[in-house]
């Protein structure tokens, strides 16, 4: 539909023009009347209209100046000019504006208005149609030469160059504008957190298209051509030419926090941007390329929504395995302590010292996936939850994400999800009380754990608290703290090369015999045996 505003300063005619011309029927939408040329003029900012019917004798504002101002808003907009003037004067102002239609008013009928109005409608929808199929036809364009461009970078990136002249010519025929006497910055552009909008944009390739269409419509800066890989890596490439009048590098960055600006603004996509180092060659250009690519040890710790030139990062040597085990008992106590901000404490304590440290980034994936992996098939067997648990999805998930920063918030939602599947099971099945003692337990496997005590810390009478465990759980509470014993037992026996009497000490056995024996009772081997096993 439409959009319509009418003016005069004869209220009559306003009202006449108002009830009389049938606006629906016509597909039009009567936004505003009004009775001045700038009350109109205001109108037409607030509501820019598709057609104007206005008259032409008005005080300070007339007619003529009133579409003369309305059409800066909307070039397209359609004008019916209404006057008592016959005078040849105004009809020609009229036509040196484009106006659509005149009509006089002491000859005005509304069949006529009508009729004037239906052949305008017509008229916009056959430019509509044609406006529509030019841009069809623009796009089609734009994404044949997107993708020869994308080959030519993809060939550029995979292939050696023997002839940089020919290299030059194939990027001129494609409007790629790389002079042998220029200097060129390439800037990698890649969205942050890709997955989470992927469907939003429905699919890949509707990705590629509007991210790399934003790009061409945000890069100002004249002599500069974006190049798109794939949906997740776009190349900026500036010229950087060699002057003292101006800082060339603050004013790509400049434009690169306005672009990024633009992109989290209207596509609602937040997105980082890399530099390397400026290039007086193809072949240069093309090293600085494939550096910028090979950059995701910097990426991983460098964070989101950062315009930075590209570091190379020192890597530890250390095994991040090495606090596996500590890791995880963190995690799994911190889900039993039903508290969010223990969680995210925890979280940051480990990312804090993933950051410090800087291992690998494939290394890190790998140990959050074991130990996300392993709290989930601890909660699917132990506690007898039901859950979508997936080692492919987990793997999935993990590996999607390109910073440590993601993967943090994205843990922290993790370990909340367990809590409230812990506190949910707690509320549906199990006395709190027998919750506590649970909690308990697990949070000091570390020490001798005696029944009588607990039940005193909880205040119920011992042995009422040992009827009530065993038929809350299954098991008795003896049973139940040894059991959790001997799984930390495997655990530590997997985990780390820590002794059978260090481990025994540790789980608050004074008698390391004792503990064979127990372990012998639970796994049906001796842990010296267990270890071998594995």
């Amino acid at each position: 539909m439409y959009k319509a505003i009418i003016t005069d300063d004869h209220v009559p005619v306003i009202e006449y023009l108002t009830a009389m011309i049938p606006w629906q029927d016509l597909g039009l939408e009567l936004v505003e009347a009004c009775s001045s040329g700038e009350e109109a003029l205001q109108a037409c900012k607030l509501h820019p209209p598709d057609l104007l019917i206005t008259d032409i004798g008005m005080p300070i504002m007339d007619g003529l100046q009133l579409i003369e101002e309305a059409k800066k808003i909307n070039p397209d907009l359609k004008t019916v000019i209404l006057s008592c003037h016959e005078d040849f004067q105004y009809a020609q102002r009229a036509v040196k504006l484009n106006a659509t239609d005149y009509i006089l008013k002491e000859t005005m009928r509304i069949e006529q208005i009508t009729e004037v109005l239906r052949n305008l409608i017509r008229q916009m929808d056959n430019e509509k149609a044609e406006k529509k199929g030019r841009q069809k036809l623009q796009d089609v364009v734009f994404q044949n030469m997107s993708s020869l461009r994308t080959d030519f970078l993809r060939t550029l990136i995979d292939n050696p160059i023997w002839n940089e002249a020919e290299w030059s010519l194939k990027a001129e025929s494609l409007e790629i504008p790389i002079a042998a006497d220029t200097h060129y910055l390439p800037v990698l552009c890649m969205p942050d957190r890709y997955q989470e909008f992927e469907l939003r944009f429905g699919g890949r390739h509707q990705i590629h298209f509007v991210i790399e269409n934003a790009l061409n419509e945000a890069v100002k800066i004249e002599g500069s051509v974006v190049l798109a890989l794939d949906e997740q890596h776009y190349f900026i490439i500036y010229p950087f030419p060699k002057t003292i009048k101006w800082n060339v590098l603050e004013g790509i960055k400049n434009e690169l926090s306005s672009v990024q600006k633009d992109m989290k603004r209207y596509l609602k996509v937040p997105t980082s941007y890399y530099f390397g180092e400026k290039s007086k060659s193809i072949i240069e250009l093309k090293a600085q390329i494939v550096l910028l690519l090979n950059g995701n040890n910097f990426r991983f710790y460098s964070g989101e929504q950062i315009i930075a030139r590209l570091k190379p990062v020192e890597l530890t040597t250390e095994d991040i395995f090495v606090h596996y085990t500590e890791a995880l008992h963190d995690f799994r106590d911190t889900i039993l302590t039903q508290n969010e901000d223990e969680i995210h404490k925890v979280v940051t304590k480990w990312m804090d010292h993933i950051s410090s440290c800087k291992y690998p980034v494939e290394s890190v994936r790998s140990y959050l996936l074991k130990i996300v992996t392993d709290i989930e098939l601890k909660y699917t067997v132990m506690q007898h939850f039901l859950t979508n648990y997936n080692a492919v999805m987990l793997q999935k998930a993990i590996n999607s994400m390109d910073t440590l920063e993601h993967l943090s918030l994205w843990l922290i939602q993790f370990l909340l999800g367990k809590m409230e599947l812990v506190k949910a099971q707690q509320n549906q099945s199990i006395r709190k009380e027998i919750v506590a003692a649970q909690r308990y337990v697990m949070m000091h496997l570390n020490e001798k754990i005696s029944m009588e005590e607990l039940a005193i810390k909880l205040e119920l009478n011992p042995s009422h608290f040992s009827r009530i465990f065993k038929k809350e759980t299954g098991e008795t509470f003896v049973e139940f703290v040894t059991n959790r014993k001997m799984e930390r037992a495997r655990e530590l026996l997997d985990q780390s090369d820590k002794s059978v009497e260090v481990i025994a000490e540790e789980l608050g056995f004074d008698n390391s015999s004792y503990f064979f024996k127990l372990f012998r009772g639970f796994m049906g081997m001796t842990p010296t045996e267990y270890r071998k096993r594995i």
